[in-house]
């Protein structure tokens, strides 16, 4: 009995390992925040930018939304703080997506915060700018919650990781996770520091488990990014099979 009773916990483990990979899959491309090409074009040809400076706040956790933002160029952190003053890194936006929209269509407080991390431009869309940008592209509502959606299917996927995913592949998740092209490479443009907060662990540890995956051949750590140098190697060691 208790033979088959750890083969029966040997068996689910490795079917809730394929059922993430399988979810992982789905973010291979880097969906997250990001939104579609169709929508993209009607926000870069309409919004008009603000320039954010490094560390500049972009909106508060607790605030009354009035708008939502588009990022245009640069990097932004988006972050959740604790009652006791603990803070939780929750997603990192890149030029290309937005941020803030959740709680600009439920009317609830903002339960995050948003930082530009770099020199940045980002758009403002309030409540009159998006009423007239949906009359003039009907479409815009329906892109806006299939990039929802997406989001919802990541923060799922991030709460197995978290779950069922030890440290070192928690952080190999999110290389994928993260993964962009930038001259004719495929670096993640993340830092140590970031990177611990997304997967709930030490720089020091981030660290250690980044030069581990180097020597491994499967990544390649240069100034402010990582490169990626073998893909399905890293896929493969997500997966635990």
């Amino acid at each position: 009995m208790e033979q088959s009773g750890e083969f029966m916990i040997r068996k689910n483990i490795k079917i809730l390992r394929v059922t993430y990979l399988e979810k992982a899959e789905i973010y291979d491309t880097r969906i997250k925040t990001e939104i579609n090409g169709s929508l993209q074009k009607i926000l870069n040809s309409h919004a008009h930018g603000r320039a954010y400076e490094k560390g500049q706040i972009i909106y508060r956790q607790g605030e009354t939304p009035q708008c939502f933002y588009y990022l245009l160029s640069g990097r932004a952190s988006i972050f959740m703080n604790s009652p006791d003053g603990m803070e939780k890194t929750l997603g990192t936006a890149m030029p290309g997506e937005i941020l803030g929209e959740a709680a600009f269509f439920d009317k609830y407080p903002r339960i995050s915060s948003a930082v530009a991390t770099e020199k940045s431009s980002i758009a403002v869309i309030d409540g009159g700018k998006f009423i007239e940008l949906i009359k003039d592209y009907p479409r815009l509502a329906l892109d806006l919650l299939e990039s929802q959606a997406k989001r919802i299917r990541l923060l799922s996927a991030q709460i197995d990781s978290m779950t069922f995913l030890q440290a070192d592949r928690r952080i190999a998740q999110i290389l994928l996770e993260y993964k962009t092209t930038r001259k004719n490479k495929t670096v993640v443009l993340l830092t140590h520091e970031e990177i611990g907060s997304l997967v709930g662990a030490s720089r020091v540890t981030v660290s250690k488990i980044l030069n581990t995956f180097a020597k491994k051949g499967m990544i390649k750590t240069n100034y402010r990014e990582i490169e990626i140098l073998n893909q399905p190697q890293i896929e493969f060691f997500v997966s635990g099979r």
